[in-house]
């Protein structure tokens, strides 16, 4: 009996590995710049926000194929000179620091604002808080709210930043 789940167990690990295989192997890469650390790494199945040339609104589209200069998406065939802007909001992992960055501030802001509050009701009777206490608390939620908008919205493909895509597979080959 444990000879046919454990034979069952690893077709469906080497089916999983083949398929992400299959899909993963050729790359849209936007980078600003020579720097490594600023590269964003779109595969098969990702979503892509972006700007097309002529367009005055953004389209949501997911990428079905990488190909040589060549998007192909779900709803879109796009050469990729057609790109003038990719919306990063979702993809950008720095993105996401920021956001837990900004949150952890607020959050110990507000923390800090209600301790002070139990404490002084707990000591006094009443809520009253130290001049000290509002300061802190103050800064803490000011820094939080003017984290927010330091975060990476769009990739411009002007100056220095580049899209490129890298083929390791054929296209139309899996």
């Amino acid at each position: 009996m444990y000879g046919g789940i454990r034979v069952l167990l690893v077709c469906v690990l080497v089916g999983l590995l083949v398929e992400k295989k299959a899909h993963g192997q050729n790359y849209l890469i936007l980078q600003r710049g020579a720097n490594e650390k600023t590269r964003l790494v779109y595969e098969v199945g990702d979503e892509l926000v972006y700007l097309q040339k002529g367009l005055d609104y953004y389209i949501r589209d997911n990428i079905r194929e990488i190909g040589q200069d060549i998007l192909i998406l779900e709803e879109n065939i796009l050469s990729l000179e057609q790109i003038v802007v990719v919306d990063i909001r979702k993809k950008d992992e720095r993105n996401r620091t920021l956001a837990n960055v900004s949150f952890l501030s607020m959050a110990a802001g507000g923390m800090l604002l209600l301790a002070g509050g139990i404490n002084s009701l707990y000591s006094e009777g009443r809520v009253s808080y130290s001049s000290g206490t509002l300061a802190t608390a103050g800064g803490l939620l000011g820094a939080g709210l003017l984290l927010q908008p330091l975060r990476y919205k769009r990739f411009k493909l002007k100056g220095r930043n580049k899209i490129q895509t890298i083929l390791l597979e054929p296209i139309g080959e899996k």
